[in-house]
């Protein structure tokens, strides 16, 4: 038998779309509705969507070491930014570490996240789904005790602005910690198109939506790293299952 050669440096072709491929016996045994545009856009939006609270409750682990990372502590004062917050357990984790004299301040951005991701909306950085972080603002210099960034990492169009304002509002030597679960960054995407199965469900997923992975926000920890460079000490970040962390000192004065 002669050798067979694969050519490894050959790029994979581009498939249609999973739903073009679909074999007509299946489409017939699943029903009319399969073959709906605004069917599938329904169920591809309940697959994608609305999934933070279970995937970070399986996260319990790395919640634990995030909470301990912000050195929470009885009448600590907190500032909380992120995603489904409530949901997610968040507020009530917080509190319990803080206490009834501690004081927790929460900005939910979920819906302007959502927004400006379904809106395709680009932001200064030129990503989609990314817009001004301007929600501390108004807010007075060294007056929290940690600031968290949960699950809203990735929206920012301007860390290095961003970062700027989160180093203000916290009080010197305190801790700044953020964390999201990745959604279309580089490695993701690469780890996803090793595997057949696995490219062919969120494939499937994405064409209900009318986009791809691509086309959603990702900030890489090494992007925080130099944001924050000239603002926080003993920068450190860990990655866990796609949950990226990272976090930093404000330097004592």
């Amino acid at each position: 038998m002669g050798k067979i050669r694969v050519d490894l440096e050959k790029p994979l072709p581009r498939a249609s779309s999973p739903w073009d491929n679909m074999q007509p016996s299946v489409a017939a045994r699943l029903g009319a509705d399969v073959s709906n545009a605004e069917e599938r856009e329904n169920w591809a939006n309940a697959f994608f969507f609305g999934g933070l609270p279970y995937m970070w409750r399986k996260a319990n682990v790395v919640l634990d070491m995030i909470y301990e990372l912000c050195d929470l502590r009885a009448g600590s004062r907190v500032f909380l930014i992120g995603e489904a917050l409530e949901e997610c357990g968040f507020v009530d984790a917080i509190r319990a570490r803080i206490g009834p004299s501690g004081e927790l301040m929460v900005i939910d951005i979920q819906s302007d996240c959502r927004k400006a991701v379904q809106d395709g909306a680009i932001g200064r950085d030129g990503k989609r789904g990314t817009f001004r972080y301007d929600y501390c603002t108004d807010l007075p210099d060294n007056s929290f005790d940690a600031v968290l960034n949960l699950q809203g990492v990735s929206h920012a169009d301007n860390w290095s602005e961003a970062a700027a304002e989160f180093v203000r509002i916290l009080k010197p030597g305190r801790p700044l910690v953020m964390a999201g679960i990745t959604l279309g960054g580089p490695e993701q995407v690469f780890k996803i198109s090793q595997d057949l199965c696995l490219d062919h469900l969120i494939a499937k997923i994405m064409a209900g939506l009318g986009r791809s992975l691509e086309d959603f926000p990702h900030c890489a920890p090494a992007e925080l790293r130099r944001a924050f460079a000239d603002r926080l000490e003993d920068m450190a970040e860990f990655e866990w299952c796609g949950l990226e962390v990272f976090w930093g000192r404000t330097p004592k004065r």
